[in-house]
């Protein structure tokens, strides 16, 4: 089995002088072209791995629009990937004005749309981040937002599932299916979610050895406070 190569460092360096700042996209766009598959596949990690990940914010944003532009097949995650590991480090923000005629692009595809909350999902730790990143990408209703903020397994993601369903409460058989789903994930986190949910939503029928228990003062204050839902949901 031939693995593709990572680095090569006559393409690295014919992508350095092609991705300065203020070369036309066209140059870069047009060698790319020119590449075999295996080059091509070398060029994608020489960007992500080396070029995307030292760029400045304004750069990685209008070299992230060029890539994905010219074949989001082959960029698209790529891009997510390297911002993802930026937004962690806190060396971008999807709160930057370049992000939105990003998010404009991705959002014109539901599998672009998929591929990008599910890469970079992970990596936000905070609400009003994933709010601005499932609206950025066109999808304004929180319900819309469940099979995502489900799988997710994080603190911000389970405050937004909670508050999501909260909308859907008259919908059991749905939220008992969502409790059962999250007591297999088999973590800590996902295990105290179920239980959460299934006090909030009274369901004491679902058998479970839950180690976390709510009086009702602590179920009102999680409705309002995210800081309060963290100190109970904390494994």
């Amino acid at each position: 089995m031939i693995r593709d190569r990572h680095y090569d460092p006559y393409i690295l360096q014919q992508l350095v002088a092609l991705t300065t700042e203020g070369t036309p996209a066209e140059q870069l766009t047009e060698y790319l072209s020119s590449l075999s598959n295996a080059a091509f596949r070398t060029a994608g990690y020489c960007l992500g791995e080396r070029i995307l990940m030292e760029a400045t914010p304004k750069h990685f944003w209008s070299l992230s629009f060029t890539l994905i532009s010219y074949h989001p097949k082959a960029f698209l995650v790529t891009v997510m990937k390297t911002l993802s590991a930026r937004l962690s480090r806190r060396e971008l923000t999807l709160h930057d004005k370049d992000f939105k005629p990003l998010a404009q692009l991705i959002g014109q595809q539901d599998e672009d749309i998929r591929k990008t909350i599910t890469t970079l999902l992970p990596s936000l730790d905070d609400i009003d981040t994933v709010r601005h990143l499932f609206r950025s990408l066109g999808m304004p209703y929180q319900t819309q937002w469940i099979p995502f903020l489900l799988r997710c397994k994080t603190l911000p993601s389970y405050f937004l599932l909670f508050h999501s369903l909260r909308q859907l409460e008259h919908q059991d058989d749905f939220i008992r299916r969502t409790i059962y789903y999250l007591i297999k994930q088999g973590d800590s986190l996902s295990f105290n979610m179920a239980s959460l949910l299934r006090t909030y939503f009274g369901y004491e029928d679902i058998r479970a050895t839950f180690s976390l228990h709510l009086p009702p003062y602590q179920l009102s204050r999680i409705e309002t406070s995210y800081p309060d839902f963290c100190k109970i949901m904390k494994v």
